[in-house]
């Protein structure tokens, strides 16, 4: 989802009449926490309910990050969003990815260049 707003503040910044840049903002709520399965941020110490069980690389089991992102909800068969919230060895779930803080830092930065206009 970050991949996805970085793209169209992209397209919106070379070719304005294409995109609005809407996208940069929906991809940002979506990581603070609209979307489906729950609730909770996927960015650690990020909104009123973050995602405080993950598994990052102090490997403190149970513990967090402030600012580790998380891949977030999987969908299992049939269409059922997960989001376990109790135990950090869902990698697919709550691994922080090494490479999704700079992503979303340069989305946020997107989001206060587009929310100056």
């Amino acid at each position: 989802m970050i991949q996805v707003g970085l793209i169209d503040y992209a397209i919106h910044k070379a070719f304005p009449a294409l995109s609005d840049g809407r996208q940069v903002f929906r991809a940002l709520d979506y990581l603070h926490g609209t979307h489906p399965g729950s609730d909770i941020s996927f960015v650690s110490g990020v909104g009123t309910r973050s995602k405080e069980v993950a598994y990052g690389n102090n490997r403190a089991d149970f513990s967090f990050i402030a600012g580790g992102v998380v891949p977030g909800a999987l969908i299992l068969k049939p269409d059922l969003p997960e989001n376990s919230e109790n135990w950090p060895f869902f990698w697919g779930e709550n691994e922080y990815v090494v490479n999704m803080s700079p992503s979303y830092i340069a989305l946020v930065q997107a989001a206060i260049d587009l929310g100056k206009r």
